[in-house]
């Protein structure tokens, strides 16, 4: 069974923060479809006929917001279509089958600039989307502009292979976004959005609470320190008790 969160065609639009939404908390299993084109500013010589690629991933695991890598479930898998032959090409996780090792490495990353995990992290972790790799370079990177997202042919996590199938070399495997589709996979649809909403309703919560604590505790700093009632040097409005 096949339900579909969200579709660039159907009204969803071609943005990076709906995407997002619609994926974030949903505990279900999921496949996400990009279509494209490779990045003429990124290729070598003057872009002529840029053809369309088609790429994606499927995971077991739940979407979140993170600025590490998440999602041990090695039962994931990268996949490209291949219009010329009408197959798909798929690129599984390594670990695949190997039980000694199963939930050992992560696969997934999500990580907004203006999310809930933003963070001061400067060990070069990128923002966006990815899948494989690692924070500072994913095996496939959706960027939040959805231009110049890229896809690497190799990587430690998933099997080596081309997902732009022969279309990206010339733009160094860069690619620009242009079609969006996610389908949640395997039934219970109701039941798993109905849990995504709560999951979101929570976090909102949570942050609205932690917003608020800021804002108490800035307003005691004001009160207490920074302006009249300072006990050393006059505040900003220390005049007030010199006259």
């Amino acid at each position: 069974n096949w339900r579909c969160l969200y579709s660039s065609s159907r009204g969803d639009g071609v943005s990076f923060l709906n995407l997002i939404d619609k994926i974030r908390a949903y505990a279900g299993p999921t496949m996400l479809i990009f279509g494209g084109v490779p990045s003429a500013s990124r290729c070598l010589e003057q872009a002529e006929d840029l053809k369309q690629v088609t790429l994606g991933f499927f995971t077991f695991d739940t979407w979140m917001e993170c600025d590490n890598m998440f999602g041990a479930d090695d039962e994931c898998f990268l996949f490209a279509l291949d219009y010329d032959s009408n197959d798909v090409k798929i690129f599984p996780s390594r670990l695949r089958g190997n039980a000694s090792k199963k939930g050992t490495k992560k696969y997934m990353y999500c990580n907004p600039s203006s999310g809930a995990a933003k963070s001061d992290k400067t060990d070069g972790s990128v923002h966006g989307f990815g899948v494989g790799g690692s924070p500072s370079l994913p095996r496939l990177h959706i960027t939040e502009s959805l231009e110049e997202c890229r896809a690497l042919c190799y990587d430690s996590l998933f099997e080596d292979g081309d997902l732009m199938l022969g279309k990206g070399s010339e733009s160094l495997y860069y690619f620009d976004v242009n079609e969006i589709e996610v389908w949640a996979v395997g039934g219970d649809f109701d039941e798993q959005l109905a849990a995504q909403a709560k999951q979101k309703e929570i976090e909102l919560a949570t942050l609205e609470h932690a917003r608020t604590v800021d804002k108490r505790q800035l307003l005691e700093h004001i009160e207490n320190g920074f302006a009249w009632k300072s006990n050393n040097t006059p505040g900003l409005f220390g005049h007030r008790e010199s006259r």
